[in-house]
C-alpha cells in the first residue's frame, strides 16, 4: 500500500469514527457527568486468507506462510464506553506474499497449478453499540456502523507449460453492518465476549464472527479467541470471495 493509499483509508476511517462520536455525545448530553472509559487491545491474529478468484480458481495462503512472507503487520482496536452507549473501532493492515504449487486435475490428466499472489490489505470496522441487556453476569449490546476493505491485489495463475492468466486490481469497499457483541462472567478472573455482524454495500455481503476467552489481571487483561471475516463480490476483476479466519492472542489495556 503507497502512502496515499494508506492515508486516505487511515483519513476516512477516522472521520467515521469522529461522525459517530459526535452523535452519541448529543445522544448522551443527559449524562454527561458520567466518565468516559477507554480500551485498546493490540494482538496478534494467526488468520489464514482464502476464497475464490473472479476465474473460479481457490486461494488459500494458511497463517504460516503469512508469517514466513509477511512484509508488515498491524492489528489492534480501540474502544470508548459511557452509560450504555460504546464507541469500537478495529484496523488490520497486512502486506504478504505468497506462491502457492498444487496438482489439478483437467479431463482426467494431472497438470501442476501454481498460484503467486501479493496482497495488500488494510480493513478497518468502526461503529456504535448500546447497551440493550444487562444482568449480573451477562451484558449485551445492538452495534451498527462500517467496514472498510482496501486491497491492492496481483494474481498470476499457471496451469501446466504456457497456460498462464493475470489479475491486478485495486481498490476499496464500504459496507454498513448491524451485529451484537456482548460480554458474560465467568469468575472474578476469566470472562468471555462475542461479537457479530453482518452486512452490505459496496460488496454483495459481508459478515464478521469472534469469540474470545480472556482472563483479567490488575491492570491488563490477557485476550485469546477465533475470528472470521468474509466478503462477496459481485463485481470484483480479482476476487469473487475473500475469507480471513484465525485464532488470535493479545492484550486489552484499560485507562
Amino acid at each position: 500500500m503507497n502512502r496515499d493509499s494508506l492515508r486516505t483509508a487511515l483519513n476516512s476511517s477516522l472521520l467515521l469514527f469522529s461522525m459517530l462520536a459526535t452523535s452519541i455525545a448529543v445522544a448522551g448530553n443527559d449524562s454527561e457527568q458520567d466518565r468516559w472509559e477507554y480500551a485498546g487491545e493490540v494482538y496478534l491474529w494467526g488468520a489464514g486468507i482464502g476464497g475464490n478468484s473472479a476465474a473460479g480458481d481457490d486461494i488459500d495462503i494458511p497463517f504460516s506462510d503469512l508469517i514466513e512472507n509477511l512484509d508488515l503487520g498491524i492489528m489492534g482496536t480501540l474502544a470508548a464506553s459511557k452509560d450504555r452507549w460504546t464507541l469500537f473501532a478495529d484496523f488490520v493492515y497486512l502486506d504478504v506474499e505468497d506462491d502457492t504449487r498444487t496438482t489439478a486435475n483437467l479431463i482426467g490428466n494431472p497438470l501442476q497449478l501454481d498460484i503467486d499472489v501479493e496482497l495488500k490489505g488494510f480493513i478497518s470496522t468502526l461503529g456504535g453499540a448500546y447497551r440493550v441487556l444487562e444482568t449480573d453476569t451477562t451484558s449485551l449490546n445492538l452495534l451498527a456502523g462500517a467496514r472498510y476493505l482496501w486491497l491492492d491485489a496481483d494474481l498470476d495463475i499457471a496451469i501446466g507449460p504456457g497456460i498462464s492468466q493475470n489479475y491486478k486490481d485495486s481498490g476499496h469497499v464500504w459496507d454498513a453492518i448491524a451485529g451484537i457483541r456482548g460480554k458474560t462472567e465467568l469468575s472474578n478472573k476469566w470472562y468471555l465476549t462475542y461479537y457479530l455482524d453482518a452486512g452490505a454495500g459496496d460488496s454483495e455481503f459481508t459478515w464478521q464472527a469472534r469469540g474470545g476467552l480472556n482472563y483479567r489481571f490488575e491492570k491488563v487483561d490477557a485476550v485469546f479467541g477465533y475470528r472470521h471475516i468474509d466478503w462477496e463480490f459481485d463485481d470484483n476483476d480479482t476476487f469473487d470471495d475473500l475469507n480471513m479466519s484465525g485464532p488470535y492472542a493479545g492484550v486489552k489495556f484499560r485507562f
